[in-house]
């Protein structure tokens, strides 16, 4: 009987930090009604979980043990859920030669892709930065495309879109 225990506490456990640790990426990305909502569950949970632990647990240290475990297990786990998801934008900069990075651009935008261009230059001459925003789970899909051609330089960063869709800058007087 006490296995079963250890179980639902384990479990419980790992569930309410997958939990957290995806509310924690909601939060950073702005969503705060699906954190929100998340965050309910969660403080269920780990009430439940908590009192169940710390009854008795003088006389039964292994409930520590599973929930210690669960805690380590739940934050990989969170974490493999949020990649899944792959929810919010990112920011995919492709820097080439100009020629090859015209066609690169010819190529994203027949597959619908919006790239904006930007002359620039390196060390070697002169180059074109090709900007994209995608939803995080394109891209993959994206890179697979870019992998046709040499000498790129690539960078992803996650982004953050705005509501009011550009930022201002306010001077205080």
């Amino acid at each position: 009987m006490q296995i079963v225990v250890y179980l639902l506490i384990f479990f419980a456990k790992l569930l309410e930090v997958a939990i957290a640790t995806v509310r924690t990426v909601l939060i950073a990305r702005g969503n705060r009604l699906a954190a929100s909502l998340l965050a309910a569950v969660e403080i269920a949970i780990w009430i439940v979980v908590t009192s169940t632990v710390l009854l008795g647990l003088s006389e039964d240290p292994f409930k520590a043990v599973a929930f210690g475990l669960a805690f380590v297990v739940g934050i990989y786990l969170g974490i493999v859920i949020e990649d899944k998801l792959a929810l919010g934008l990112a920011q995919i900069e492709v820097i080439a030669e100009h020629g090859e990075a015209t066609q690169i651009a010819k190529v994203l935008r027949e597959h619908g892709y919006g790239a904006t261009t930007f002359d620039c230059e390196g060390m070697e001459g002169k180059k074109l930065s090709i900007v994209l925003k995608v939803q995080r789970k394109d891209i993959p899909a994206t890179v697979q495309l870019l992998k046709e051609y040499n000498y790129l330089f690539v960078t992803v960063t996650d982004i953050r879109k705005l509501p009011i869709g550009s930022i201002r800058r306010v001077i205080l007087k």
